[in-house]
């Protein structure tokens, strides 16, 4: 019997994963380790920017209406996710990467959008463009949370932990020394290469998706299933 895939990402999120891998015939649990939701935030003049960069669709869905603010200015997404709820939110889109907010900004014309709003979450990784300015306004919040009773009983015997942030690899590593759980009868498959190496080592396998989507990390998953 193929080991249940466990799906720790905030709950809208997870039940996406959920039914693509129920679709692929693969066992899964979901048993998010994160609660997002909106916080407290004062907006900026956006006269001041020429751009607004948005790296995840939370941003517009915890943003609240002061988001309102901000649609005249051009849209920079990571992600097609994160760029089609900014246009059903009434935002035009500049530009979408598939990568980071890093590379999509390396790849902008010289010269073009010097002074970026970033909506983002209280936890994000830091970015250092060159020669353009970033004013960063976190609008939301991912509260961790401790393994629910379905992740504890799933990892009471093999399980693929499927991990989609480098915070979530931080948090499945404390709460499993909290439990005084083994890592080494679980798999972990990771959306990057990032994930991969805040997960570290010890565990029964662990492989990083070519590209950070789920569609990739769900290959992985279907042939190590299909390896048992």
């Amino acid at each position: 019997m193929s080991p249940p895939l466990l799906v720790l990402r905030p709950l809208e999120g997870a039940l996406q994963t959920e039914r693509r891998a129920k679709a692929l015939g693969l066992p899964v649990v979901v048993d998010p380790l994160f609660a997002v939701e909106s916080i407290a935030w004062s907006a900026p003049e956006a006269e001041d920017f020429d751009a607004l960069l948005l790296t995840s669709a939370n941003a517009i869905k915890f943003g609240s209406a002061r988001l309102d603010a901000y649609r005249s200015l051009p849209v920079l997404a990571v992600g097609e996710k994160t760029a089609d709820a900014a246009k059903k939110a009434g935002f035009q889109v500049e530009t979408t990467g598939n990568s980071d907010a890093e590379y999509l900004l390396s790849q902008l014309v010289d010269g073009s959008f010097r002074n970026i709003l970033w909506l983002t979450g209280e936890q994000h990784t830091a970015i250092t463009p060159q020669d353009r300015n970033i004013h960063v306004v976190p609008v939301y919040r991912a509260r961790a949370l401790v393994l629910g009773e379905q992740a504890k009983a799933c990892l009471a015997d093999e399980t693929v932990i499927l991990l989609h942030s480098t915070r979530a690899a931080r948090q499945i590593l404390s709460e499993l020394d909290r439990l005084e759980l083994s890592k080494s009868r679980h798999h972990v498959l990771a959306f990057s290469e990032k994930v991969a190496e805040a997960a570290g080592k010890g565990w029964k396998s662990i492989q990083s998706a070519d590209h950070p989507d789920d569609d990739a990390l769900l290959s992985l998953a279907s042939a190590l299933c299909r390896s048992r």
